[in-house]
């Protein structure tokens, strides 16, 4: 089938970009010729890592995160849909792999279709038909703003399926369009040939998953640390709190981490992703734009974060607690099956007030129940290697051993 492996993600995402990232990464050292189309902010650590990368419209982050804080996933008019899909067309033509992957370019699955090109999506267990954890209303949502929070919790799962076919609505008229066979919902539509949950089904289980599903464990991103020099100067004994809000979190809250735990007791690291700057900070925090997430977990007694898929497995590989300030549905979901686990505590962010992350931090560190329960699932993890067991699983489809 060749070996030229096209791979697309939203690079306006970090993690959507990073994880697609690491698993090139293995693809290039099993002798895969790998190139990237995107657009976006992080395109840069693609380019770092030494890959081509031609540029490619995409639905941007902006986008994204305006109708998740609505509840919507109506992220494509018709018309942008079909100019997406006639841009991968034209891609294909030009590149002529024999296989894509994609990670949030929502239009490949259609793409892939109409070019007999086989496809495979990373995708979250939460985004897919086959998700057995019932889900409660997220805060923003308008049956949560509208009603009892306990009628709302109720309504949740149907009105989720309602959203699902609406935000199908552009692919299903495109499909009919290319005479391709109807699918159920956007879900659906998103699937690829083969699809790759970075995911273990211990926090996210799910149902009747078709043969085609892979759980591979968690896929993170470490950054090269030679720039990160003050990691050295770090006390492994004091209390340390980590705060990270991703590239979707809110970084308003590291003003309040300032103002709530300056010249305390607690070490406090804060990696703004580029999000934020401070010319001023208290003497007790250090703050960087992005730094070696793993060696920093190793110290970390609390994380504190945006509840986004990524960082909740890095804490639960190292063992520890996490309080979430989720802000778009999907970080809720992610937070709320923190909580059920014991592992953490999700606060709002409707409702947020300064003392409220005092409390919740003082509530993880006393109650040693959270750091027994995060603990079981470190020795889970460890039998994962997310983005080498996904590599292999691409490199055998891309052989046609595994479609």
């Amino acid at each position: 089938m060749g070996n030229k492996i096209l791979v697309i993600p939203n690079g306006d995402v970090l993690a959507h970009t990073s994880r697609a990232l690491e698993i090139a990464k293995v693809l290039r050292e099993l002798c895969f010729e790998v190139l990237f189309a995107s657009r976006g902010r992080y395109i840069r650590i693609i380019r770092d890592c030494g890959f081509e990368t031609i540029p490619i419209d995409m639905e941007s982050a902006e986008q994204i995160l305006k109708s998740c804080r609505k509840g919507q996933v109506y992220w494509n008019s018709y018309s942008m849909l079909k100019g997406y899909i006639n841009d991968d067309l034209e891609l294909f033509k030009a590149v002529k792999p024999c296989l894509v992957v994609g990670d949030l370019k929502l239009s490949l699955s259609t793409s892939c279709e109409v070019a007999g090109i086989p496809y495979v999506s990373i995708v979250n267990a939460a985004w897919t038909n086959y998700y057995s954890i019932r889900i409660r209303a997220p805060e923003h949502h308008w049956a949560t703003r509208f009603s009892l929070p306990a009628i709302a919790n109720v309504l949740a799962p149907y009105v989720r399926q309602v959203i699902l076919k609406i935000g199908h609505l552009p692919y299903a008229k495109i499909r009919r369009e290319l005479k391709l066979e109807p699918r159920s919902n956007i879900f659906d539509v998103w699937r690829g040939d083969i699809n790759i949950l970075p995911d273990i089904p211990e926090f996210a289980p799910t149902h009747g998953l078709p043969g085609n599903f892979h759980y591979v464990g968690p896929i993170t991103w470490e950054m090269n640390s030679d720039k990160s020099d003050w990691l050295r100067t770090l006390d492994s004994d004091s209390p340390t709190i980590y705060f990270t809000m991703g590239s979707t979190g809110d970084p308003r809250f590291f003003e309040c981490a300032f103002d709530v735990f300056g010249n305390s007791k607690y070490q406090c690291i804060i990696t703004t992703g580029g999000k934020a700057s401070f010319k001023q900070y208290p003497s007790n925090f250090f703050v960087s734009d992005y730094a070696p997430g793993d060696k920093i977990m190793q110290i970390s007694s609390v994380v504190v974060c945006h509840g986004g898929h990524g960082t909740i497995y890095q804490a639960m590989t190292f063992g520890v607690p996490m309080i979430g300030i989720p802000v778009i549905h999907d970080q809720e979901f992610n937070m709320q099956r923190v909580e059920d686990l014991g592992i953490g505590i999700q606060l709002s962010e409707r409702r947020f007030k300064p003392k409220h992350l005092q409390q919740a931090v003082e509530r993880v560190l006393s109650d040693h129940s959270y750091k027994m329960n995060v603990r079981k699932y470190q020795v889970i993890l460890k039998n994962y290697h997310g983005a080498s067991s996904a590599a292999k699983i691409i490199a055998s489809a891309a052989t046609g051993h595994g479609i």
